[in-house]
C-alpha cells in the first residue's frame, strides 16, 4: 500500500519537527502531507528545514481563510490526485500518538474506514478535564442521532480512509470550515456505504502549544452539523 499521512497545522512549532522525525522512523513507505494555515510562530521554518532532510514531505501552505475543515478538503483533493492508496489523518500536537499507525495498517485493505476510538473497550483519554470530556460525550450522542451512525467515537480525528471511498465524495459541495469536517466526512462515508472499524486508542491532551477550540467554535460546529444533515446527499457523487 502507498500511504499518505495528513497533518493539519497552525502554529505547531513545539510539535511538528518531533512528529516528522518519529513518523520517518517507521519502516513503511509514506508521504507526509502538511496543510498549514499560514502559521506565524515559526512552524513553517521547521517544515522547510525538515524538507531538506527528508524527501517525503509535501507542504501546502494556505493563505486564505483559515480552518480545519478547509484544510481537510484541500488534503482530500490532493490525495485523490496522487497514487496513494490510503490516507491517515492525525493531529500534529501528539494528542494522536504515532505508535498506533502500524496497528492501523493491519486492517487494510479489508476495511474502508478506520477510527482511532477513545470510547470503545480499551480506549481512553488522558489529560483532559471533566468539562471537555462531557462536551465530547454530548457531541457524540448528537452526532450519532443526527447522522444515524453506529460509531462510538464520532469526534475522533485520528482516522484512515481508502481512496475508493474518498473518490466517491463531491468535495466541492463540502461546507465545513472548522472541526465539523470530521463529521461531514463520516456522514459522506456512511452515504457511500463504507464499512467501518473502530480501534482503541489513548487520546492524550496536546503535548505543546495552545488548543484552537473555544466556546464560539463549539457553537458554530453544532449549527454546522445541522446544515450538513439538511444538505443530504449533495456531498457524494450521484
Amino acid at each position: 500500500m502507498k500511504i499518505l499521512i495528513f497533518l493539519p497545522t497552525y502554529n505547531e512549532k513545539e510539535n511538528i519537527g518531533k512528529l516528522i522525525d518519529i513518523l520517518n522512523k517507521f519502516n513503511f513507505k509514506k508521504e507526509i502531507l502538511i496543510v498549514d494555515d499560514n502559521s506565524t510562530d515559526g512552524t513553517l521554518k521547521i517544515i522547510y528545514d525538515k524538507q531538506k532532510i527528508y524527501n517525503n514531505i509535501t507542504l501546502i501552505k494556505r493563505t486564505g481563510k483559515r480552518g480545519r475543515g478547509l484544510a481537510g478538503v484541500e488534503a482530500l483533493k490532493y490525495f485523490i490526485q496522487t497514487d496513494n492508496d490510503i490516507i491517515i489523518e492525525m493531529d500534529a500536537d501528539f494528542s494522536h500518538h504515532p505508535k498506533y499507525l502500524p496497528v492501523f495498517l493491519q486492517f487494510f485493505p479489508k476495511y474502508d474506514v478506520l477510527i482511532g476510538s477513545r470510547f470503545i473497550e480499551k480506549g481512553q483519554e488522558k489529560g483532559r478535564n471533566n468539562l471537555r470530556k462531557k462536551i465530547s460525550t454530548l457531541a457524540n450522542k448528537l452526532i450519532r442521532t443526527l447522522f444515524g451512525l453506529n460509531i462510538k467515537d464520532c469526534t475522533s480525528g485520528f482516522r484512515v480512509f481508502k481512496k475508493e471511498i474518498i473518490e466517491k465524495f463531491n468535495l466541492d459541495e463540502f461546507i465545513s470550515i472548522n472541526p465539523e469536517i470530521v463529521e461531514e466526512i463520516l456522514y459522506a462515508c456512511k452515504l457511500c456505504k463504507a464499512n467501518f472499524i473502530e480501534v482503541p486508542i489513548t487520546y492524550y491532551e496536546r503535548a505543546g502549544g495552545v488548543s484552537k477550540l473555544n466556546l464560539k467554535k463549539i457553537l458554530y460546529v453544532n449549527i454546522a452539523l445541522f446544515r450538513i444533515k439538511l444538505r443530504g446527499k449533495k456531498i457524494i457523487k450521484s
